[in-house]
């Protein structure tokens, strides 16, 4: 699973979740710097690895934040002790060292634990109003992180635990509360993360006396689970749980299985349900309307940051009732399938290591599970898994076919009001941009199709026509049928050149119509800025929709 990216630095939160892992554009530090401060802007486009990332438009502090040092950050040297034979006999214990991590208030490296504290302003003083904790997510599985997965992901997954780095979160949000009350009286911390980043943050929040809940303004995490149960398991009342819920607000995309852990029941009702009301989550929780429908082992994956959209203002785009209701649905159903495979998987007797084996093959597309214990889990599984997302997919056709005469009909009438038009307008422009992407993606499915068939086709005929020939030896020699058949064979019926610019080409103008779809749906922010300013600012608008749609795919004419 590759790194799928933010498209535009458009929503603050989501930028500083983002900058918390290593690989990113515009990453912070992988170890932070116990020194000095460092401005990071996000209203500037970045360039990483030939990806460029447009800065963002109508951000707190005009995208501009300083990353303070972690001045307790040092290097600890991780040791083993071991018995050594004495040459005269007997044993002695010797020391030896094992790794170098980095620890400070806001770094274990040997725990996995990294956030990451900024202010608005380029030191803490009493000018400062806003600082922000980031913190980092898992990163991919490897013997460097395993606590991250092991002491972590999977043991809160299976048994709710308070997980061991939400303990150090919570060290280091009372230090910078208590410095905040010394230097920067009037501010508040907001908090943000991503992925186990988000378990980390409500975990470390509820360590949090009343007093210092005070200090906290907004919590805004993605694609992370409900943290509920481990909240209860840690002896917290249902009114302290209130009280934090109340800073939370989640998005989470449908179809990501770290975000809809432990949400069975809290985010629809499904054809059969009773009437008993659904559960209350922690925190506000929103559900994306994802640019791309995948499962969390795409390339574009459903779990990672280049699936989000927003609007141009700075909002993702979220599921209602009103706008695609079927997403809620589709999010259930995956918290049911999840909750009832890990209660299969706790009813086998599956300890951490082995479900960790599992989450990572699920999260790594790939079969490694080497205890036969968890196969049928994992089959069964993926098998539902990939139907859910299918199903969403062709309802949400079904849903933006059905909406766009709506939303027509409804800017027609002249009943709207000047906000309900601006509404309607975005929406009837995020449908369409949506629904071509969907009719696109089904055209290059189906090119690719044609051109896989035909190639089978004339293997096929190739084989059976050569197979024909040498039932002929009997009236011709061996050497004259190999004479008769030199050069029959696919590569004289077949361009691979032909065919691979073919799938390029078709690729290519997929990538193109997305990228456009992109822009409308971004410039859907401005129109209430349209509808109050003259039609001319309109035409600039689409002159700059334009311009980097073409900038975007090198096209000096669209």
């Amino acid at each position: 699973m590759t790194n799928s990216n933010l498209k535009k630095f458009d929503n603050f939160y989501a930028n500083l979740a983002q900058s918390a892992y290593i690989g990113r554009p515009n990453n912070f530090p992988p170890k932070n710097n116990p020194i000095e401060a460092r401005l990071f802007d996000y209203s500037k486009e970045i360039i990483y690895n030939e990806e460029i990332t447009p800065g963002g438009k109508k951000l707190p502090h005009d995208g501009k934040v300083y990353l303070q040092p972690d001045p307790d950050l040092h290097t600890v040297e991780d040791t083993i002790k071991l018995q050594v034979g004495d040459p005269g006999g007997g044993v002695h214990q010797e020391e030896h060292p094992i790794k170098l991590y980095q620890k400070g208030l806001l770094t274990d490296e040997k725990a996995g634990f990294n956030a990451y504290y900024l202010t608005d302003t380029p030191t803490l003083t009493k000018d400062t109003t806003k600082t922000y904790m980031a913190i980092r997510g898992s990163d991919a599985i490897s013997y460097e992180n395993w606590n991250d997965w092991i002491d972590n992901d999977a043991k809160f997954a299976l048994n709710h635990i308070h997980t061991p780095q939400a303990k150090l979160a919570t060290a280091g949000m009372k230090a910078k509360i208590a410095e905040m009350r010394e230097k920067a009286p009037n501010a508040t911390m907001d908090i943000t993360g991503h992925s186990l980043g988000t378990i980390v943050s409500a975990q470390g929040v509820a360590g949090l006396s009343d007093e210092e809940l005070e200090k906290i303004g907004k919590v805004v995490l993605f694609d992370g689970p409900d943290t509920t149960k481990s909240l209860k398991e840690m002896g917290l009342s249902d009114e302290k749980i209130q009280k934090i819920s109340e800073k939370i607000e989640y998005y989470v995309n449908p179809f990501d299985i770290v975000g809809m852990l432990n949400r069975e029941h809290t985010i629809a009702k499904l054809p059969g349900d009773s009437d008993e009301p659904l559960k209350k989550p922690v925190g506000k929780v929103n559900v994306l309307v994802p640019l791309h429908y995948t499962q969390i082992t795409d390339p574009e994956s459903s779990h990672d940051f280049g699936v989000f959209q927003s609007d141009g203002k700075g909002n993702l785009l979220t599921a209602s009732e009103d706008f695609h209701p079927e997403l809620l649905r589709a999010g259930e159903k995956l918290a049911r399938l999840i909750a009832t495979s890990l209660d299969s998987l706790r009813a086998l007797g599956v300890d951490e290591n082995v479900a960790t084996n599992v989450l990572n093959s699920i999260m790594r597309g790939e079969f490694k599970i080497k205890a036969a214990i968890g196969y049928g889990v994992y089959e069964n599984f993926t098998t539902e898994y990939s139907k859910i997302v299918e199903e969403a997919r062709q309802e949400s056709i079904k849903w933006d076919r059905e909406a766009i005469p709506r939303y027509q009909e409804q800017l027609r009438s002249g009943n709207l009001s000047g906000n309900q038009r601006i509404l309607v307008r975005a929406q009837l422009l995020q449908t369409a941009a949506q629904l071509a992407n969907f009719d696109m993606e089904d055209k290059v499915k189906s090119v690719k199709t044609l051109l896989s068939d035909a190639k089978e086709d004339i293997q096929n005929i190739v084989k059976e026509t050569r197979s024909t020939a040498f039932d002929m030896v009997g009236y011709l020699s061996s050497s004259e049928v190999t004479n008769l058949l030199s050069g029959f064979d696919t590569i004289s019926f077949w361009d691979e050149g032909v065919a691979s610019d073919t799938k390029t080409v078709a690729t290519s103008f997929l990538t193109q119509i997305q990228q456009l779809g992109e822009s409308l749906v971004k410039a859907s922010g401005s129109f209430e800025t349209i509808d109050r300013d003259s039609a001319e600012d309109f035409n600039n608008l689409l002159a700059d929709v334009k311009q980097t749609w073409r900038g975007k795919n090198g096209s000096p004419n669209g």
